[in-house]
This record gives C-alpha cells, structure tokens and sequence, in this order.
C-alpha cells in the first residue's frame, strides 16, 4: 500500500513548518507508522532536526530538479528516532538551471512511497517551481500560520496555488487542513483571526493549534524533536493531538 503524502507548506516564512514536519514525523513513528521526511527546502533544516544532512557529493531530494530519471532511493537516511527516514537536501543547492517538469518529484517518489505510510514534505517560503512539484505530489496540505492579520492573506495566496496544481497537475489533491501555530487564545486578535480563517475557508479545515514553547527552539538547537528533549512539555501533546487528527482525517480516511 503506497504512502500517503503530505506537504507541509505556506509561501510565507517563519509559520513553523519544520518545526510541524519533523514533530508530526515522530509522533506519527512513535505510533508505528513508517514515515519518509522529505526536505524539499534547501536550508536542510527538516533533516538538521534529526540530526541528519548530506555530505557534499551524496545523494539528496534536490537532484531530482538537476535532470530527469534521478533514483532518490540511495539518499534516504535513516535516523535515532522509530521508523522516521529522511531523504535530505542539498543545501548547496540555487535552484533548478532550467525548466523543472512539474511531476518530476511526484514520479521520483512513487517507487520510494510504496516502503512507508506516510512521506511528509517539508517545503520552503517560496512560491517556485518546488513548491509546485510538491504539491503535485501530495495527497493533502498541512499549512501552518501565525494568528495575526497577515495570516488571512498568506493562507489565501497559498490557496490559490493549491487549487490552481489541484485543477490543472494533480486531481489527486484532495484536501488542505489549517494549522495555527503560537497560539495564545487569550490573545483577542488570534481569537479574531481564527474566527476570520474559519469565515473565509470553513470550519473544518481548521485543525487544533500548536502552543508557544520554548522547548521546541532547543530541541532543535540539540538537532532532536521535543519528543525526545523534553517529554513532558505542552508542545508534545499539541503535536500528539495533531498526530490523532492526520491519522483518522488525512491518512485513514484517504484510503
């Protein structure tokens, strides 16, 4: 059975989309779910938070967009943590030089999705030719997003580009879930924006948020997920919450 997969995505930066990534990708392990991280972003931060990244010259997700038919197979790096791989990134990388297929991701990733349940893409804050071939490959998006008023832009820029692959590349691309991140409910304008996002892209796309956390910055400084840093902090059951909603809303309910 062929894994579903999930990009983890917003044009604009600083949303924690790595931080979602490689915490989701544990949690979900942790359950004996085998899950593939695929750092499309060239920072390799994704990767950095398993303690993972690719030594100049080996194999990363990156030469895929360097010329057709690249096998991903021998990039795919284990990690400490059960049953999370990580396919890494070329942190050299500048982009593509030309013209990059759009399904040359989502075709380089079939034979590897077969070995696990779940892939989960990292992406960057770009609205590029990666974030195109990402969202040809998945079946479904996770788009994190601070609580304030640009918010409601940055999600529906996004949107766009997620209806416009939807239509046009991958019919496959079925669903697009809003995750709120920092949030601070006694906060009235997070409550306000919440409500607005609701309003403008319907109740059920939006998931349970993420909590502020320190803990989450120094896991990362130790190149660990927080699971494995600090157990017992608020941010691991937001992430356990956010695991039992991918698994009965995204990935069971997809097959």
């Amino acid at each position: 059975m062929s894994a579903r997969v999930i990009a983890v995505s917003n044009r604009k930066g600083g949303t924690a989309k790595t931080t979602t990534t490689v915490n989701l990708a544990t949690a979900l392990g942790d359950r004996g779910w085998r899950v593939l991280v695929v750092d499309l972003d060239s920072q390799g931060h994704a990767g950095l938070g398993f303690g993972v990244k690719a030594a100049q010259g080996q194999p990363t997700v990156h030469d895929v967009f360097r010329g057709a038919g690249a096998s991903l197979a021998d990039g795919i790096r284990g990690t400490d943590y059960p049953n999370v791989d990580v396919l890494p990134a070329d942190r050299a990388f500048e982009g593509a030089a030309g013209t990059v297929p759009p399904l040359a991701l989502a075709s380089a990733l079939e034979p590897l999705a077969r070995a696990y349940r779940v892939v989960l893409i990292d992406t960057g804050p770009t609205a590029d030719a990666l974030l195109v071939s990402a969202l040809a490959s998945a079946h479904h998006v996770l788009v994190p997003t601070l609580l304030h008023h640009l918010a409601i832009d940055g999600v529906g820029q996004f949107a766009r580009s997620f209806f416009r692959v939807a239509t046009t590349l991958n019919a496959g691309l079925h669903g697009m879930s809003i995750l709120p991140v920092q949030v601070d409910l006694r906060v009235t304008m997070q409550r306000e924006i919440l409500e607005r996002l609701a309003a403008q892209f319907g109740r059920e796309r939006l998931l349970a948020g993420i909590r502020p956390d320190n803990a989450l910055a120094e896991a990362f400084g130790r190149q660990r997920p927080v699971k494995y840093h600090r157990p017992r902090t608020r941010s691991v059951e937001d992430f356990e919450l956010l695991c039992d909603n991918v698994i009965s809303n995204i990935v069971t309910a997809g097959r």
